[in-house]
């Protein structure tokens, strides 16, 4: 679904309880694009997601990865020394993102696939199955 006004009220339309982080997310637009569709359809904020438990690794990678030119997403949360994003000291963001994005765990080691070194958009990250395949169609 493109990141359009008119795409963003059917999105608030139907689910009213969605937050601002995580229709941006969904969409791939700035939060405050989501924040003037909600505020135009007098409806209230809803800038985080409803945070009545523990917050899921998704919606922390919703929350701290933000939008950039060019489709490419920054985290702006902790780091490696080597400027690996990460959710804990387990986990990193590459790997939440790219199940988001995908529908599946990745097999093997993320990888950037585009040329913005540590961008945690999810389609912009690879996999071993996904660098294989690439690796097979340049070699027909």
């Amino acid at each position: 679904m493109m990141p359009s006004f008119e795409n963003l009220v059917r999105l608030l339309t139907a689910d009213p309880a969605a937050s601002d982080v995580e229709l941006a997310f969904r969409l791939g637009c700035k939060r405050a694009l989501v924040a003037n569709a909600r505020a135009s359809l007098g409806m209230p904020p809803r800038p985080l997601p409803p945070l009545d438990g523990p917050v899921s690794p998704e919606v922390r990678v919703m929350i701290g990865a933000v939008l950039q030119n060019g489709g490419h997403r920054r985290w702006v949360g902790r780091r490696t020394r080597d400027g690996v994003p990460l959710l804990d000291a387990h986990t990193t963001v590459n790997r939440v993102a790219f199940r988001l994005a995908h529908g599946r765990a990745p097999e093997g080691t993320v990888r950037v696939g585009c040329v913005i070194k540590h961008c945690v958009e999810g389609l912009h990250l690879t996999d071993r199955i996904i660098r294989e395949a690439a690796r097979a169609g340049a070699a027909a």
